[in-house]
């Protein structure tokens, strides 16, 4: 089976191009992951801060009582409401916050591995090494296929940012290609010496021993 690509960019063989994108997309996956640690940082402390002043208004609301009664009773008037309203919506908003940026963290954290893994498989000449960035790269450019079409079809979105999304899927789509062309490369070249060392012992069992070091033949008679 003949490989997608053969070289990347034209200046770049598969396997320095492999090392390449594994390099850069490392970079760009550890900056990723730390702006993503700082805005869930900000959002536990806006969290904190949220649930902090819901405690403070349902504490002025109890010392709020209706004048000329004996009994003390809450006076909840409607801007009371609304407020309370407002804070439980902005930390509802703040908790989806957290757990999609945790759920980010570990997405980028998975595909951080994957490219550290993949630039020792290209450094070593490793195909297994290749297979986690090859597989969640796909499934990623399945999921924003699905994304695109579904926003085209809905008619969300402005042009300029369907044809960036577009344009981004398409260079995704090159660096899995050169990816999965060197392993194919790397799988090929192991089935290659694997089928000549085939060859090698049956032509060796062929003439009457096999293909050792010359102290462990036969010895003539």
């Amino acid at each position: 089976m003949a490989v997608p690509v053969r070289s990347c960019c034209f200046f770049f063989n598969l396997r320095q191009g492999s090392m390449l994108i594994a390099v850069i997309e490392l970079l760009l996956s550890a900056i990723a992951l730390f702006l993503l640690l700082l805005g869930s940082a900000h959002a536990q402390e806006v969290a904190a801060m949220l649930e902090a002043d819901m405690e403070d208004s349902e504490r002025d609301e109890r010392m709020l009582v209706v004048p000329d009664r004996r009994e003390s009773l809450l006076w909840l008037q409607p801007h009371h409401f609304n407020n309370q309203m407002r804070l439980q919506k902005a930390q509802h908003l703040a908790l989806v916050m957290i757990v999609g940026l945790y759920t980010g963290i570990a997405l980028v954290t998975i595909h951080l591995i994957s490219c550290v893994l993949l630039l020792y498989g290209a450094i070593m000449r490793v195909r297994q090494f290749l297979l986690p960035w090859i597989s969640i790269v796909l499934i990623s450019l399945a999921f924003s296929l699905t994304g695109l079409l579904v926003s085209m079809l809905l008619r969300r979105g402005t042009v300029p940012l369907l044809l960036v999304t577009a344009l981004g899927m398409q260079i995704r789509l090159f660096s899995w290609l050169v990816v999965y062309s060197y392993y194919r490369h790397l799988y090929e070249a192991q089935s290659t010496s694997c089928a000549m060392m085939v060859q090698q012992d049956a032509k060796a069992v062929g003439n009457g021993y096999m293909n050792f070091p010359h102290y462990y033949k036969p010895a003539e008679v």
